[in-house]
């Protein structure tokens, strides 16, 4: 199977091409976000805002990381389940020129991988789980993951976001204000960190089919959904796009845009 590049929330790293973001979430101080393949979660990315002068190591992050799966499983245990956490096998990593540790180890029949390093450029703490189908086979490829990973950005360098049908690559300064992500409407709102300037991406990917509700075409499209979606967050009057509708195209600003005509 081919690879392919992932990037979300200024994280990057190849990935097999039946993989893709599917949740993120916040748990206390840690956030996270969930890749699956087209069967179930493969890899869970965790991060923690740390500032530089509270670096930690990673050994310290692997001994905090263990101790919550005991605590978790004991009071699994009350409730009538019992498995036991089991260490297989530890060793000394490098992700993106950062120390790390790769840590093997099984919960019940379980097989888990994880890997732990402090990156001082984003002051992020990283804590990564994979879920091999074969342990035996499988930490080659985590380590390839893992090679490939990126958790900062240079000077310059374009940040990567996979949404739900294609890739974008945004100035690294601009932020994720929201996003919404299903088959016939998906949406993701950026915003600079310091100005009220948003940049909005809305696409569907039923459009030959959704489009046939839209007598008007494309304008009562985008006033109906990503308006609608935009408003909700950005309390501000959404300026009216200038263009000028052609058969099969639009005309804006001097650049020509292909565009789903409705029937």
């Amino acid at each position: 199977m081919g690879l392919k590049r992932i990037g979300w929330r200024h994280i990057e790293f190849d990935a097999p091409s039946d993989w893709d973001v599917v949740a993120e979430g916040q748990s206390g101080k840690t956030l996270f976000f969930r890749v699956s393949d087209r069967y179930r979660p493969r890899l869970e990315v965790n991060w923690e805002r740390v500032p530089f002068e509270k670096a930690v190591k990673p050994r310290e992050m692997m001994e905090k990381y263990r101790d919550a799966w005991k605590r978790r499983l004991s009071k699994m245990e009350k409730r009538g389940f019992k498995a036991e956490l089991k260490h297989m096998y530890k060793e000394d990593i490098e992700v993106y020129d950062h120390e790390g540790l790769l840590w093997a180890f099984r919960v019940g029949e379980e097989r888990l991988l994880a890997a732990f390093w402090y990156c001082e450029k984003s002051e992020r703490a990283f804590t990564l789980i994979y879920t091999p189908e074969r342990l035996d086979e499988e930490v080659g490829f985590f380590k390839r993951l893992l090679k490939s990973f990126k958790c900062h950005y240079r000077e310059g360098e374009k940040a990567l976001w996979s949404l739900l049908l294609f890739n974008i690559y945004l100035p690294s300064d601009l932020r994720l204000a929201m996003a919404k992500f299903t088959a016939a409407l998906s949406l993701a709102v950026f915003k600079e960190p310091d100005r009220p300037v948003y940049l909005l991406v809305g696409y569907s990917g039923l459009a030959s089919m959704v489009m046939k509700s839209y007598k008007r075409g494309i304008r009562e499209w985008f006033d109906k959904t990503l308006k609608k979606e935009f408003g909700k967050i950005v309390k501000i009057p959404v300026p009216k796009p200038k263009y000028k509708e052609l058969e099969d195209r639009a005309v804006f600003r001097g650049e020509s845009f292909a565009l789903p005509k409705s029937r």
